[in-house]
């Protein structure tokens, strides 16, 4: 990418009778993350309308944030409930992570894709 931003498009499976459950999970991990991690930019779940899918949008200043917000106390205590719950189906990543994390993506199958043209404003 022109910058250090690193971008996630994860998709998610939510079990049918499980969503007001998911609905409390993702509204908790929001307000967790945008408390408490600054270099988090973007931060967005959006349910489709028969309330069965998800799809995550999230952009991190850089690689760091990414690694840091992989560490922190919501994925730590909150993604393995929702993982109870749903199952990813699809996780991309744009842009062009360090080493570290490029390691950890690996290991979570994660596509990558780096920028081939275009612009941000």
């Amino acid at each position: 990418m022109m910058n250090n931003e690193i971008r996630y498009r994860v998709e998610f499976i939510i079990e049918g009778s499980k969503i007001e459950e998911y609905k409390k999970l993702v509204q908790d991990m929001v307000r967790l993350v945008e408390a408490n991690e600054p270099d988090t930019i973007n931060y967005e779940f959006y349910l489709n309308k028969a309330e069965t899918s998800c799809v995550v949008n999230e952009t991190f200043a850089n690689s760091e944030a990414a690694l840091a917000h992989r560490k922190g106390v919501p994925i730590q205590t909150i993604l393995p409930k929702i993982l109870n719950i749903s199952k990813i189906t699809r996780f991309d990543v744009y842009g062009e992570p360090n080493e570290e994390l490029q390691k950890v993506l690996t290991s979570l199958n994660a596509r990558a894709y780096n920028l081939l043209a275009g612009f941000s404003r």
